[in-house]
């Protein structure tokens, strides 16, 4: 009997060292958060195309930049950017600064989902509940339109069907200059986008 324990154990040890990352993940952590970033799997074939796409380019990096030093951001660094993506889901990285938008025919759902579903998991975080941003998206959405993920340092706001994601990292502006430095990027992203 103590032999079958033991091979059993042995199984459930190995199949749990087998439930493990490919390792092809990497992890940051944020103020004792850990945040694991996993590269999707689907990959695109030929260039990079897409809405963020086609203005990821040195002049949004400038605007970016003015945004950050006009925000306290003393350590301002060279935004160099990097477009990715397809038409239903692309990206701009400036290094500290990244910008998604979701072009997806469902996104404005999976938004509401998203922060709904934080909502209702932030129960007894009051500093993990998000917050609604007026003025940022879509105006017949009101303050709905955009929130505020402070402990992440995300401004997700949705206009019409497209959602777009401005993530804070790398030491930028923290506390209430992080919401407003992520306010006037989205603001300037959707004006080049509209």
């Amino acid at each position: 009997m103590s032999t079958r324990f033991g091979v059993v154990a042995l199984l459930a040890c190995a199949a749990l060292a087998g439930c493990g990352g490919s390792g092809s993940e990497d992890s940051t952590t944020d103020g004792g958060l850990t945040v694991v970033h996993t590269p999707s799997t689907t990959t695109a074939t030929g260039p990079p195309s897409g809405p963020l796409v086609r203005i990821c380019d040195r002049t949004l990096a400038g605007e970016v930049r003015r945004v950050l030093r006009a925000h306290g951001s003393e350590n301002t660094p060279d935004l160099r950017p990097a477009p990715a993506g397809t038409s239903r889901l692309s990206a701009c990285d400036l290094g500290p600064i990244e910008l998604s938008l979701d072009n997806a025919p469902d996104a404005a759902q999976r938004y509401r989902n998203r922060i709904v579903e934080t909502t209702q998991f932030s129960s007894g975080h009051a500093n993990r509940v998000p917050r609604e941003v007026r003025g940022v998206g879509d105006s017949s959405l009101g303050a709905s339109g955009a929130n505020w993920l402070p402990w992440i340092h995300q401004l997700l706001s949705v206009r019409g069907k497209r959602v777009l994601i401005v993530s804070l990292g790398g030491g930028q502006p923290r506390g209430s200059e992080s919401l407003a430095a992520a306010t006037a990027i989205s603001l300037a992203v959707w004006d080049r986008l509209d």
